[in-house]
């Protein structure tokens, strides 16, 4: 789902004038593979400052029955600042060249904001967890379409030890976890760089961040400081996790919210993660594979890190006074 615009130009608009306007709105020139005839224009308009896009603003400008027209659409996951700059970029137009336009909510008619923006530091954590859903997405969709064959990748353990250490299924689950951890990894590094943003005690988190000379020619040119900051440390073993979050603020118990119970288990997500963590590398640096970790098993990894996401994320809004969100 989408919500898009249409601006119906007058006869003898000027096509070279209206990308001038359209880039003056911020908007880049892109090239999405698509040969479209009477398409003359395709453009782009992302703000990553203050962590205001999260989808952008897609814009063509084409020729349809001779007309000049110019198109804006927005996804259904767009945030408050993406609906706002399309109606923007709609009224501007409409503004300086005339015509008339036609949205989703009606002739002449802007989009109406559902809810009021969320503040950067909750915007900045969002995106975190939403990157973090899209790519633990694909790897459920390389489970769901993969497919082994052949009689040593059974779904059980083997009546010998030996058919394990063949067994396809279990090597490609084994690979499988250091991009699950990858993932885990990237989620608490993210929303780490996004609370250090808006802390207001960073004393301690600076002192112990050592930026090497690289880092520091990109906090220079491009890079935000505050991720390169969080490049400095680890953020895989859920007890380091704790840690570091607790160097911002000494309120923040990550650790706390994932050892809480769950589906009356004895081993806390918490630990269970820690020993991911361990089977995790003895993998990647010795080649040991874990020979119990059958799809069953598997999906229950992928369940575990969703939750503690998800706990240590409400944690984060409880913590600041946001509301989370959970619609991507």
């Amino acid at each position: 789902m989408s919500y898009e615009s249409t601006n119906e130009l007058p006869a003898g608009t000027s096509v070279k004038r209206l990308k001038e306007v359209v880039e003056l709105l911020g908007y880049n020139s892109v090239r999405d593979g698509f040969k479209i005839p009477e398409r003359v224009g395709s453009y782009f308009w992302h703000e990553s400052t203050e962590y205001k896009s999260w989808t952008g603003v897609e814009l063509d400008i084409y020729y349809d029955e001779g007309a000049l027209k110019l198109h804006t659409r927005t996804r259904i996951s767009r945030s408050y600042w993406d609906l706002t700059h399309q109606n923007k970029t709609i009224k501007m137009v409409r503004d300086i060249f005339g015509g008339t336009f036609v949205t989703d909510a009606g002739n002449n008619r802007y989009f109406r904001p559902e809810h009021p923006p969320p503040s950067p530091l909750s915007s900045g954590c969002y995106l975190a967890r939403w990157s973090f859903h899209n790519a633990l997405m694909k790897a459920e969709w390389y489970l769901s379409c993969r497919k082994l064959e052949g009689d040593l990748a059974r779904d059980a353990p083997g009546p010998f030890f030996f058919f394990d250490e063949m067994n396809p299924r279990l090597l490609s689950n084994n690979l499988l976890v250091p991009f699950i951890v990858a993932v885990w990894e990237e989620y608490y590094r993210a929303t780490f760089t996004a609370v250090l943003r808006y802390a207001d005690k960073r004393e301690v988190v600076l002192r112990k961040a050592r930026l090497s000379h690289a880092q520091l020619e990109q906090i220079a040119t491009e890079k935000q400081i505050e991720r390169a900051i969080a490049e400095c440390f680890s953020f895989q073993r859920p007890s380091v996790i704790g840690e570091n979050f607790k160097m911002i603020d000494t309120g923040l118990d990550l650790v706390g919210a994932m050892r809480k119970p769950y589906r009356r288990r004895k081993v806390n997500l918490s630990d269970s993660i820690e020993s991911l963590i361990e089977s995790r590398n003895a993998f990647v640096h010795a080649g040991d594979m874990e020979m119990s970790l059958f799809d069953k098993e598997l999906q229950t990894i992928m369940s575990d890190i969703v939750v503690a996401v998800d706990r240590s994320y409400e944690a984060i809004g409880s913590h600041f006074g946001f509301t989370t969100i959970h619609d991507y």
